[in-house]
């Protein structure tokens, strides 16, 4: 009953400010997205309600009469590319209805990417988004990560999250998840604030460590290593990620340790599930080399798999390519594979000269470390996912699309610097003041 009045109570907030601009309409479909109530709450209630429809559809309709520009550029016509590849993927797949369902729900998930684009538009935009989208999938992750580490410290969590999937899709998305609360942290002017954002930090990151995913536990390094490079304070900073480290390598048992030592073996050393990548990987290059244009079809591996399975069946018939680039190159073939590590390029170096833009400007300090978190994250997805099948994560394209939006905001405010991108961006009233400045 509780959880029902709680979600509720969002949903009314939600409607109101929605009924205020398509900005609002976007935080809500993403508070939806990356919470999914109907999975949170006890009985079919929310279900029934058929939000995302529903607010996607409001969220569109308004965005599109609204809007003052389209805001293409290279960064976004990138992404339509991607976008005609893959429809053409689909329609000449194997399994073509199976491709075009799944297509169909990929091009929500860049359509919602574009809009972050467009109606993300100012530095209070910026951070109530990424605040929306961090507490959204952090609530209950970081109230697992705590409760698992305090009551059952090296116990292994199984629990799956509606909006990241299995074990090894939730080690992801958490450790991607980390370095938005540490900007958050680092943004926040109210000293509760910042303990709250770096509370819920650690319980993400125990979330994601616990799965036992050895590709979570790479994505756990990368967050160490940039979160210390990147950092102003680096004394407190190190202080910080080694007592991480000690209560980690301290709960954790010689199980868990063990697992990950499987990692660098070779040969007899590793055991079945790293020898079942290695396989895997070698199919999906059999599939490109087939059909090395458009691959096997959008989405395709896993129906396709047994067509191409030099060991017939060994491994099973219904398995999955676990990386996203043996994933983008079986599917969408070697053109599709160039065009997903191109935009990937493209969206780090726009985080990287969002922040050389506004690097040494007090005035702009916010916008250097947002674009420090996303670009951490999406060195994270890159590592983590190359054992992981997440090539159309939701999670990860709204990041592509956030770094384009912090790359134009980085642009907007130093034009004389980038005068080629200068474009007019309009701005709307901001609501919850505290929220969207940290002050």
């Amino acid at each position: 009953m509780l959880r029902n009045i709680f979600v509720f109570l969002i949903i009314v907030v939600g409607i109101f400010y929605a009924a205020q601009g398509p900005f609002y309409a976007l935080l809500f479909y993403l508070w939806n997205a990356y919470f999914r109530p109907e999975q949170w709450v006890w009985g079919g209630e929310v279900l029934e309600m058929r939000l995302s429809l529903v607010i996607g559809l409001y969220l569109v309709v308004t965005a599109l009469l609204s809007t003052r520009s389209l805001r293409l550029n290279t960064r976004t016509l990138l992404v339509v590319l991607f976008a005609i590849h893959t429809i053409l993927s689909a329609l000449m797949s194997e399994h073509v209805d199976s491709s075009w369902a799944a297509w169909i729900d990929f091009a929500r998930v860049l359509l919602v990417s574009y809009l972050i684009v467009i109606l993300v538009t100012t530095p209070e935009r910026m951070r109530l988004l990424l605040l929306v989208i961090a507490l959204s999938l952090g609530f209950e992750c970081a109230k697992q990560g705590w409760v698992q580490l305090l009551l059952n410290p090296g116990g292994q969590n199984n629990n799956t999250v509606p909006f990241l999937g299995d074990n090894n899709g939730v080690a992801l998305g958490t450790m991607m998840l980390v370095p938005i609360f540490g900007a958050l942290a680092q943004t926040a002017t109210r000293r509760w604030e910042v303990l709250l954002h770096r509370f819920f930090a650690v319980g993400v990151f125990f979330r994601g460590f616990t799965t036992y995913s050895r590709g979570g536990f790479l994505a756990a390094g990368v967050v160490g290593l940039f979160t210390l490079a990147r950092a102003r304070r680096k004394v407190p900073a190190l202080i910080g990620i080694a007592a991480v480290a000690l209560i980690a390598s301290t709960a954790m048992p010689q199980q868990y340790w063990d697992r990950m030592r499987t990692i660098t073996a070779s040969g007899e050393q590793m055991d079945s599930s790293a020898r079942g990548r290695l396989h895997f990987w070698g199919v999906a290059v059999r599939m490109a080399d087939a059909r090395p244009f458009f691959g096997v079809g959008f989405n395709g591996y896993h129906p396709s798999y047994i067509s191409y399975d030099p060991s017939r069946g060994e491994w099973g018939e219904d398995r999955a390519v676990h990386s996203v680039w043996f994933g983008a190159l079986a599917e969408l073939g070697y053109p599709g594979l160039v065009l997903f590590i191109t935009i990937w390029i493209v969206a780090v170096s726009s985080c990287w000269r969002a922040r050389r833009l506004a690097k040494g400007d007090p005035a702009r300090s916010d916008l250097n470390r947002y674009a420090t978190a996303i670009e951490t994250s999406l060195i994270v997805y890159a590592v983590g996912g190359s054992f992981l099948a997440a090539q159309y994560s939701e999670m990860y394209w709204h990041f592509v699309g956030i770094s384009t939006a912090l790359y134009l905001l980085a642009v907007q405010e130093a034009p004389a610097v980038e005068e080629a991108a200068g474009e007019s961006i309009g701005t709307q009233p901001g609501f919850a003041r505290w929220a969207a400045s940290g002050k």
